[in-house]
């Protein structure tokens, strides 16, 4: 998981370096810079508490919940700090959110008590699930702080040199308490080594996918600044947290899952939310 991590990190910071000089763009003054900075350090310790919640079984409920509080957050700053939408985009805000929560629930009514476990989350576990919304919320108020200057690149940089370097503490920290109390073994399976392994591919045969993902993680930062410079942070934050239904329906077209009627009710929210945010 964490070289997995590590390597779309690094191709994000490769890329977005390479368009930063590439574009001209000044050098951000130290204020927007140090606004990344804190951005790549939400964004890393978010996507880090989401997957261990994500890993303690919680999934149905982690995604949905991480999601809300990710996106309702900045949406209440920007209130708070004087944003007034209309009713019509109140409504669509409300709709959104609510689309995210319904397309990410798992399905009711199973036997297995693995799945039966999937439909609630246990109280201890909540905390991991709230600093993972919290991380999420933060790279994104962060980002839009950065972005105030009109400097674009220049804070993603900063905040993909953070992320690259808090991943690779973290894998030198996992390494090192693996083997300073366990065997190899067990140090493989921390860092994600273990499925490398077990499937007889290698770093380098898994590349092109991490690539996509550092590619798509970077897109999706840099139209989410486009789109707060287009309109207010309300509505950039909503738009951008409609992720899971773009997951949902590739999972659909690709991999031929079924929608299940609360899903089928998420994507139908969702659509009628779009025009309402305008």
């Amino acid at each position: 998981m964490l070289l997995a991590i590590l390597t779309a990190q690094g191709v994000g910071l490769v890329a977005t370096l390479t368009i930063t000089l590439f574009s001209g763009e000044p050098v951000a003054q130290p204020a927007p810079l140090a606004w990344g900075a804190i951005a790549g350090i939400a964004g890393v310790a978010g996507l880090g508490f989401f997957y261990v919640a994500l890993s303690r079984g919680t999934m149905g409920l982690v995604a949905p919940l991480a999601a809300l509080i990710g996106a309702g957050l900045p949406v209440l700053l920007a209130i708070v700090e004087g944003e007034q939408p209309d009713t019509f985009r109140v409504a669509g805000i409300a709709l959104a959110l609510v689309a995210v929560v319904l397309i990410s629930l798992p399905s009711g009514g199973s036997s297995e008590p693995g799945e039966r476990r999937a439909t609630r989350i246990d109280v201890t576990e909540l905390p991991l699930v709230i600093l993972s919304g919290l991380g999420f919320a933060g790279f994104f108020v962060a980002i839009d702080k950065a972005s105030d200057s009109g400097a674009m690149w220049w804070p993603l940089v900063a905040a993909r040199v953070i992320g690259v370097a808090l991943v690779v503490g973290g894998i030198v920290f996992v390494a090192w308490r693996r083997h300073s109390g366990s065997t190899r073994a067990r140090t493989r399976q921390a860092l994600g080594l273990d499925r490398f392994y077990e499937s007889g591919r290698t770093l380098v045969g898994w590349l092109p996918i991490f690539v996509i993902c550092g590619a798509g993680d970077l897109g999706g930062n840099a139209f989410f600044i486009l789109a707060r410079g287009a309109d207010d942070l309300s509505v950039a934050v909503v738009l951008s947290s409609l992720y899971p239904i773009v997951t949902t329906l590739l999972a659909t077209v690709f991999l031929h899952e079924r929608l299940r009627p609360v899903q089928i009710l998420g994507v139908v929210l969702a659509t009628l939310s779009v025009p309402l945010l305008r």
